[in-house]
């Protein structure tokens, strides 16, 4: 008996025993099915992965997130608040525009929409931005109202504040919601660059230092980070975080200006 016979016959033997080892009326196992998910938990998912690839401004992979739901979302409100910024990303002002209109009238209590319509007019210099930030923070103000603890609410209406240049209103509001939201790296960030904007150099820097703790992708909070290490005299950090922001959105609309700072603070 060869060495191949043997091993066969030794195969056999084994998956006799255990045949006889089941009883005669024994069931198949069942088994396990995984659901198919719904197209609505499709388009979640995805809007969920492109959020998170947005704030490191990866935009190819958010776009890419975001494709193969896209026959499926419809009149989704949060697809098109991330397809929209998506748009914004790639620097499509318009298309970008028509999301965020698509989106609030999806939703219509929801700031969120009317918030981002606001950063797309900026940088399409639209005379109707600050139409758009006055609309949110209404919708904010009437969410609050309904719900007190709606973080998301406090969380809007900080920015949209924030953008109407009330600067005062937007840090007690943000501050609001950074206790409702805990470990949400966006109020935190948003605060840290209201204090820029307010001048508060130090604030500014500890506070965008915290949300760079929770997401450190997060490539706006180096540039505005930057800005205010400048203003304190720190030039090697203030390079350090706009080279930090070009390796994270090279692409982005600040580019040209970051590149340029890090040159001249190099000479």
């Amino acid at each position: 008996m060869n060495a191949t016979t043997r091993t066969v016959m030794m195969t056999v033997a084994a998956l006799t025993l255990v045949l006889a080892a089941v009883p005669a009326n024994a069931q198949p196992a069942a088994t396990a099915v995984t659901p198919t998910p719904s197209p609505a938990e499709r388009v979640a998912t995805a809007v969920s992965a492109a959020s998170g690839s947005l704030l490191a401004y990866q935009t190819a992979a958010a776009r890419t997130a975001l494709e193969p739901v896209a026959a499926t979302a419809g009149g989704n409100a949060a697809f098109a608040l991330a397809l929209g910024q998506v748009l914004d990303q790639e620097k499509k002002y318009p298309e970008a525009a028509e999301q965020f209109r698509k989106a609030s009238t999806a939703a219509p209590a929801d700031p969120l929409p009317q918030i981002m319509l606001g950063e797309t007019l900026i940088r399409a210099k639209s005379p109707d931005a600050s139409a758009a930030f006055t609309r949110a923070a209404d919708l904010a103000k009437a969410a609050i109202v309904a719900d007190a603890a709606s973080g998301k609410a406090w969380y809007a209406l900080g920015v949209a504040q924030q953008r109407l240049k009330q600067f005062g209103q937007a840090i007690t509001t943000l501050q609001k919601a950074i206790e409702l939201r805990a470990g949400d790296p966006l109020p935190v960030y948003q605060l840290g660059v209201t204090y820029a904007f307010s001048q508060k150099w130090g604030d500014a820097v500890a506070t965008l230092s915290r949300s760079i703790e929770i997401s450190p992708n997060l490539a706006y909070a180096y540039y505005y980070r930057a800005l205010a290490q400048d203003k304190m005299g720190k030039k090697d950090r203030l390079v350090l975080d706009m080279e930090h922001f070009l390796a994270l959105a090279p692409t982005a609309p600040e580019a040209e200006r970051a590149l340029a700072v890090v040159k001249a603070a190099k000479r």
